[in-house]
């Protein structure tokens, strides 16, 4: 029975629980607009993607200067809004927030632990299907590829 006139902004915060969402705005005489909003595995993958061919850089923590296998996952977590995480491989692991999940349990975004003994040397981030999005040597850089070893556990906070 009201017209309400002018431009208008609405916000619609939602928890990460689900892998992605339909949002959808309704009126009484039918659908005023939809979008899908993606997971924080989504925006990490599509982050990830735009930096392979990035230099690697021992310590490295920038497109600019490079990036190392922590300080890869680091930059991405935080462009993609979903943690702040330290710069080392195990302590990444070990974050509070961080828990293991299996391999079937594993969804494109999650984080990819190769271990030494209980250790982790490496991190990666989860693209799909048995590959990765890696900053792993000097010669490669940042890249897209296969997981390389079985000895690898997985971790999420955002699902």
């Amino acid at each position: 029975p009201r017209h309400i006139s002018g431009g208008h902004r609405f916000q619609v915060k939602l928890g990460s629980r689900r892998p992605g969402y339909r949002i959808a705005l309704r009126a009484a005489s039918g659908l005023l607009d939809a979008v899908n909003a993606d997971s924080p595995g989504d925006r990490a993958v599509r982050i990830a993607k735009k930096y392979v061919g990035a230099r690697y850089t021992e310590g490295g923590a920038s497109p600019r200067t490079g990036f190392d296998c922590s300080g890869y996952t680091m930059y991405v977590y935080h462009r993609a809004g979903i943690a702040s995480l330290p710069h080392n491989a195990q302590t990444q692991r070990n974050v509070r927030y961080m828990h293991r999940i299996t391999r079937s349990q594993a969804r494109p975004g999650d984080l990819v632990f190769y271990l030494s003994g209980s250790s982790a040397y490496h991190v990666a981030i989860y693209a799909g299907h048995g590959y990765q999005y890696t900053a792993a040597t000097p010669r490669d850089g940042v890249r897209y590829q296969a997981i390389w070893s079985r000895d690898v556990v997985f971790g999420t906070d955002w699902h």
